[in-house]
């Protein structure tokens, strides 16, 4: 089997935007704050620069600012890391602009993401019952329309405001709702709570929100203002404290950890078997504990260990049944700017597909499936992890890519032949990798949905559809070229596991 390719970093690296200094943290004082907006000039509200170190070593910044002009606000969030992939450095930026009324009425917003080669764009447009979306990559541009988040929500300079006055009031705790706009709008749930004295004259504050299942202990000056922050990561804790714009930058430029060497899971023995089984128990646990929370989807099912932990038997062919909702769910068909099915190069590309294998649109929907997993495993020549995450038509164009353009090329190809899809990320077994022999690395592959049931393909292999030693973790449809909120819940697994194979058959 090839070595395990790796792009769940992007996703990885996007998701710390939620646990670095947020614009829903104070900043400034409520006085300043209707100082500010009471001016109808533009002002600066607030800027702030922050260095993000990951396991004691510099590897990026945050910054966050906020200006007032006339009655409109906008707020402005940005994070830059740079991680190590197994020897290599890759780049991730993700940015938001939001724009506001000074009553609170949500106007526009803006993401955008570079992430290597890739750029990607998307922005919202508000109106009082629908939110209008454009979405850019690689030259492709997509327009939907979407319902507004749903229920009472803040936008990012209410949730500051009320944040301010929370924290200079010296509450014991306190929550509210707003939105991550690099998540599609999704509403994030914050809640706080006082800690007491902190470094010096700060005080400490508890946060933790709904979408990333991992604390942070924040240090507030007298002013509300955040000065450092603490995230506690099973691969080494995230730390981002205030300083200038030029130590923020020098710190932006710096290689940080390696997070694929560290996230690694070594086990005891060599098992060679799991690459040509048909099937295998697992007994996974998380190193601190935590109850895992894995699907039951594709060949894996999970089930609770008497000793503590899960028991996971995956099983080659196997399959799960498609619920009514995801058989009504539209996205599994749908062409995005990621799983660009659309697209007539990926059009033609799936066709080619089935035509050399001597198929038509008429075969049973299985045997295209295999055919088009086959095919990709051929026409994806240029093994690049400097490619991080293209869509479906990029890598059409390219021929390039890792684990990730091989799993949206195949989800793709397969929403052209009018086969629902999916994309699946997990471990996956490799008897050498990284320089470490016998591990478990983070990986990407894909799922179909035939004759009512999700089965598995992965497409970086070059014999057999798939093998007992995928571990699945989580699945999304992809819908969208931002965070993805389906993988949401990565975080908290990503170096908190431990696996033994029980038995290889």
């Amino acid at each position: 089997m090839r070595q395990p390719e790796r792009a769940w970093w992007l996703w990885f690296a996007s998701a710390l935007v939620l646990l670095s200094p947020q614009a829903a943290h104070a900043q400034q004082t409520a006085a300043k704050q209707a100082q500010v907006v009471a001016k109808p000039a533009q002002s600066t509200a607030r800027d702030a620069w922050f260095t993000v170190s990951i396991g004691g070593q510099p590897c990026g910044f945050t910054h966050e600012q906020m200006e007032v002009v006339g009655d409109r606000i906008f707020t402005t969030s940005e994070l830059q890391l740079t991680l190590g992939r197994a020897g290599a450095q890759s780049t991730v930026a993700v940015k938001w602009r939001f724009e506001e009324s000074t009553d609170g009425t949500p106007i526009a917003c803006l993401v955008e993401q570079l992430s290597g080669s890739e750029q990607s764009q998307t922005s919202y447009r508000f109106a009082p019952n629908e939110v209008a979306v454009e979405e850019r990559a690689g030259g492709r541009t997509i327009t939907r329309v979407m319902p507004p988040p749903a229920g009472s929500w803040l936008t990012p300079a209410q949730a500051e405001r009320l944040t301010t006055r929370e924290r200079l009031a010296d509450v014991a705790h306190f929550a509210y709702t707003t939105i991550d706009p690099a998540s599609g709008l999704q509403l994030v749930e914050m809640k706080l709570t006082r800690l007491g004295p902190g470094e010096g004259e700060t005080v400490a504050w508890q946060s933790t929100n709904n979408i990333v299942s991992v604390e942070t202990i924040e240090e507030v000056d007298a002013t509300g203002a955040v000065v450092s922050s603490r995230t506690k990561l099973p691969f080494g804790d995230m730390v981002s404290r205030r300083c200038t714009e030029r130590q923020a930058r020098a710190a932006g430029s710096t290689g940080g950890i390696d997070v694929i060497a560290k996230t690694l899971v070594v086990l005891a023995n060599p098992v060679p078997e799991l690459l040509r089984g048909r099937s295998a128990r697992l007994a996974v646990r998380a190193k601190d504990g935590a109850l895992l929370q894995l699907p039951s989807a594709g060949a894996q099912r999970v089930a609770g260990n008497p000793d503590g932990g899960l028991l996971v038997d995956i099983e080659v062919g196997g399959s799960t049944k498609v619920t009514e909702s995801e058989a009504a769910d539209g996205r599994f068909l749908a062409s995005t700017i990621l799983i660009d099915s659309a697209d007539p190069i990926v059009k033609e590309l799936a066709a080619t597909a089935v035509q050399r294998a001597r198929l038509d649109e008429r075969a049973a929907p299985l045997r295209r499936a295999e055919a088009l997993r086959s095919f990709v495993a051929r026409f994806i020549t240029k093994k690049d992890l400097a490619t991080a995450f293209a869509g479906a038509s990029a890598v059409a164009r390219s021929q390039a890519g890792d684990c990730s353009e091989h799993a949206v090329l195949l989800a793709a190809l397969l929403r052209a032949q009018t086969i629902p899809s999916r994309v699946a990320s997990g471990l996956v077994y490799a008897d050498e990798f990284a320089g470490k022999r016998a591990v478990f690395a983070w990986h990407m592959w894909t799922q179909a949905q035939i004759d009512g049931a999700w089965i598995d393909l992965d497409a970086t292999l070059e014999t057999g559809a798939f093998h007992p030693g995928h571990l699945l973790i989580a699945t999304s449809a992809q819908d969208d070229a931002q965070v993805d909120a389906d993988f949401s819940d990565l975080l908290s697994t990503v170096g908190n596991i431990q696996i033994e194979v029980v038995r290889v058959d």
